[in-house]
């Protein structure tokens, strides 16, 4: 199966505080890895353009980042496909000053970073080693850059707890899929990219009810620095 990152890149809420949420008070945040219950959070209203169309898909405020913000009916074509691994959240949204109906948040509580084929796979590693005296008022680093890979997600941990420094990054470059993955929709928090991942299955079905207006389908395994740009692969998908 074919995989495709969502980019909610246009359809960006902005928060509104609640000035009556107050300091001890419950307050969802971004996407954890810790699996909990949210039930009882509260969440800062999400406010869109009163201007244009009512879209499916949101990205919320950056106190949410790594969520979405789904549409009712988005919310039951996605299920229909997985259910269990997203738990949906009622979420506050404001078109304007006033309020609609429908929408929700969501919470990733499985993670499938274990579906990621790593000999396929590719990782974009900085390397920094400290150079500078300590007598020296500014540090100075040694930054070196390669792209690597690994044999499994065991040989990616060990990588992350024994060979990476506080100070070294590391980032998804070209991420595969297993064959054999059951499922249409992926949440990857540790070894690639955060965004909701779709197969091409349910993109097309999402394209066929018009979900998803003013969001983008990234192929997964093409790299972010050939994807944009204006010489970019997007625009053999998007004109």
């Amino acid at each position: 199966m074919n995989y495709f990152e969502l980019h909610d890149l246009y359809n960006v809420a902005k928060i509104i505080y609640h000035p009556e949420f107050k300091e001890g008070d419950l307050i969802m945040g971004s996407q954890e890895r810790l699996v909990k219950d949210l039930s009882l959070y509260k969440i800062h209203t999400q406010q869109i353009k009163a201007s244009g169309k009512i879209q499916d898909f949101y990205r919320p405020s950056s106190n949410l980042s790594m969520r979405v913000i789904v549409s009712s009916r988005a919310k039951s074509l996605l299920e229909s496909y997985r259910k269990d691994n997203i738990r949906y959240y009622p979420c506050p949204v404001h078109r304007g000053k006033e309020p609609i109906e429908g929408y929700w948040i969501t919470d990733k509580v499985i993670f499938d970073d274990e579906w990621v084929d790593f000999t396929k796979s590719e990782f974009f590693f900085r390397k920094r080693k400290l150079i500078s005296e300590k007598d020296e008022p500014r540090a100075r680093y040694e930054v070196t850059e390669q792209i690597i890979q690994f044999t499994d997600l065991e040989d990616y941990n060990k990588f992350l707890k024994e060979k990476m420094w506080h100070m070294d990054e590391r980032y998804p470059y070209k991420i595969f899929i297993r064959e054999g993955c059951p499922h249409h929709i992926l949440s990857i928090h540790t070894t690639g990219p955060r965004y909701l991942i779709v197969s091409e299955e349910l993109k097309n079905e999402l394209q066929k009810h018009k979900l998803d207006k003013g969001i983008e389908f990234k192929p997964l395994e093409i790299p972010d620095e050939e994807w944009g740009g204006p010489n970019g692969l997007r625009k053999q998908f998007y004109k």
